[in-house]
């Protein structure tokens, strides 16, 4: 069964003067997270701290076997929503936070995804990059119902406005992927500071290279800053091992 290998890093971009993303790898629990905050007078950070933290902290507390992995994740993203909920109720500062979440959860041989608005995960095998991630945009909600064609899609005005996000309501829809992994995949997790000026085939020529995976996130978000660097931007890659 493959073990993994991991790396991550962030930049605040050319544009933002704080960083709002969050990551984090668990090696104990071969788990990754990137969360991507936003509003709230500059709390964006604190929400995404919050829910990188919270997933992290209760896994790692309910490890035990009782439950399925599915089962967890949905338990653990849900407590860092209520959490994020809580903190802006008693801080003013805070109202209207909210963060994104996309993480990975290796459970020998499989891997879990399951993700929050708009951080994707992705996948590399065999020089094949795949989304594995959805996301929840007003944009992705349109596509799924009305046909639209390529031009439509570019000239649309809100592309990137979340139709779901950690700690903004009581309820959240949590998108989910679940498949075996192989030795020799590379998973991607990364905030759309990364997805937003790079596109698919770039990310899946920096991947193929024969450098480590701290180079190649390096490259990642240098490529994202050289294109602009409009945004936070995060990268995490997982490379199983034999």
């Amino acid at each position: 069964m493959p073990s993994f290998e991991a790396w991550g890093n962030t930049d605040p971009g050319n544009v933002r003067k704080n960083n709002e993303d969050a990551w984090l790898i668990d090696p104990a629990l071969s788990l990754a997270v990137v969360a991507d905050g936003m509003g709230g007078a500059a709390c964006g950070e604190v929400a995404s701290a919050i829910t990188a933290e919270t997933i992290s902290e209760y896994l790692r507390d309910n490890d035990d076997g009782e439950k399925d992995a599915p089962t967890l994740i949905a338990e653990a993203i849900g407590l860092a929503n209520r959490r994020v909920l809580d903190k802006a109720r008693v801080s003013t500062d805070c109202k209207g936070m909210g963060s994104t979440v996309v993480l990975a959860l290796l459970k020998n041989p499989l891997i879990y995804i399951s993700n929050v608005g708009d951080s994707r995960a992705y996948l590399l095998r065999s020089g094949v990059l795949t989304q594995l991630s959805y996301d929840q945009t007003l944009l992705n909600e349109l596509c799924s119902t009305t046909p639209m064609t390529p031009e439509e899609i570019e000239r649309f005005p809100h592309k990137h406005v979340l139709t779901m996000a950690v700690g903004t309501t009581e309820r959240i829809k949590i998108q989910n992927y679940e498949g075996e992994v192989e030795v020799g995949d590379q998973i991607l997790l990364c905030s759309d500071g990364l997805t937003g000026p790079v596109p698919d085939s770039d990310m899946r020529s920096i991947l193929e290279e024969s450098i480590t995976i701290e180079q190649k996130v390096d490259k990642l978000i240098a490529l994202a800053k050289e294109r602009g660097g409009p945004d936070n931007v995060t990268a995490v890659i997982l490379h199983c091992l034999p």
